[in-house]
């Protein structure tokens, strides 16, 4: 009875000092979620993006479609994009909307089953093999590659023909002087509008006798000197602009050594925070690191797996106008071999793992349970009323995120 007495004596002296202490854990609040019953091209939705019109764009595996708030428009090659599978949506300076391949779109085959049959046979058939293989599929793919870029009216699409070193676009950046930079799979583009300038990132002593999968760049940002940082699958560049020299960093932000001494990066995405912090994430395999490293200039952070981060292979970062980062990726499992009679096949699993907030301090996931459709989600982007928007394989879900206020003073 003491206690009790104690403990209400105590809240009406908070109350007196116009002091209220509240406690409540974060949450997300799904309000809507829309399919392709709704008017979506799919229900496997890969990027969102709002442009300056305040329309929503979804790029899905069955084109882009168009949302104004009321009414859906789908449109595919048939209208003149480059290809229906979208992962990546970009407007400029000029209001050009810009769509590309993405990294997702690379990621929908993890989990299926890859030939492997390639491992039995001898390296002077594999050569004649590959070399049919990739004319094949050049002819058969030519009027569905490069990037689009959309004027409102039509569509135009660039490929290596016009410049690009290659037609699949993973990352789209613009500079202050309105210079476009594409990462692709063998060096980043600049476009000044009219022309393409390549730059191939070879790498440290080593690397220039890698295969070409180790030059696929993946992503793009700029700090606040205005220099720029490439993610790879071979590491981290970074580019001083004044200078025009290059350094090249593992994923550990040591310095390249020779090749065989240096991890595999394999960087999806990096981006600077409100604090000037670069935030590296890469695809993992294991129980551990969830893939998440944080570099202050000074120290490396990597952020281990857990209840609250149940993630080893990051899609997307996204930070929110409040300073909270958004993490959307799976869970990589490791490969099982399926062996038939005539042939052999690898087998990579994945589990969706919904999607982890950092709030600067704590984690927090939030996936099925909270009304996410699916717990596979390939992005998250917030629009201009604050509104979040997730990307997943059943639909598009909107909502709103309420912070955790631990002991917090209102007066």
């Amino acid at each position: 009875m003491r206690i009790r007495l104690c403990a209400i004596g105590f809240v009406i002296c908070l109350l007196l000092n116009g002091v209220i202490y509240s406690l409540h854990a974060a949450s997300l609040n799904i309000e809507n979620i829309l399919t392709q019953a709704d008017g979506l091209a799919s229900n496997t939705v890969l990027a969102i993006f709002e442009d300056s019109h305040g329309n929503m764009w979804f790029g899905t595996t069955d084109g882009i479609t168009r949302y104004d708030g009321n009414n859906f428009q789908t449109f595919t090659t048939e209208d003149g994009l480059s290809r229906n599978t979208i992962g990546r949506i970009f407007e400029d300076s000029n209001s050009m909307l810009w769509f590309g391949t993405g990294l997702l779109s690379d990621y929908l085959e993890r989990g299926k089953p890859q030939d492997m049959s390639w491992m039995i046979t001898p390296l002077s058939e594999i050569a004649k093999e590959l070399d049919e293989e990739v004319s094949e599929e050049i002819t058969r793919n030519t009027p569905l590659k490069g990037i689009s870029r959309y004027d409102r009216n039509t569509f135009r699409v660039f490929t290596t023909a016009d410049g690009l070193p290659r037609d699949s676009v993973k990352d789209i950046f613009e500079d202050e002087a309105g210079t476009l930079w594409f990462a692709t799979s063998s060096g980043v583009s600049q476009y000044n509008g009219e022309t393409f300038n390549t730059m191939t990132l070879n790498g440290p002593i080593g690397m220039d006798v890698l295969p070409d999968w180790w030059d696929q760049v993946r992503a793009i940002t700029q700090d606040t000197a205005g220099n720029f940082w490439f993610g790879s699958t071979a590491g981290i560049t970074y580019y001083n602009v004044k200078t025009f020299d290059f350094r090249y960093f593992d994923v550990n932000f040591n310095t390249f050594q020779e090749m065989e001494k240096s991890p595999t990066g394999n960087v999806t995405d990096l981006l600077f925070d409100a604090n000037d912090n670069l935030w590296i994430t890469r695809e993992e395999v294991g129980e551990e690191n969830s893939g998440i490293l944080r570099y202050d200039g000074k120290t490396l952070v990597t952020f281990p797996q857990s209840e609250e981060l149940p993630m080893n292979c990051i899609d997307n970062i996204m930070e929110d106008r409040n300073g909270n980062l958004w993490f959307a990726g799976v869970k990589n499992l490791p490969g099982t071999i399926h062996e038939t009679e005539d042939n052999i096949a690898m087998i990579y699993p994945e589990i969706g793992a919904g999607v982890s907030i950092y709030d600067g301090e704590t984690f927090h996931n939030f996936n099925t349970d909270d009304g996410l459709p699916s717990n596979r989600v390939w992005s998250v982007f917030e629009d201009s009323s604050g509104k979040l928007w997730f990307a997943t394989d059943a639909g598009v879900a909107v909502g709103v995120y309420h912070a955790s206020e631990d002991l917090k003073e209102r007066r």
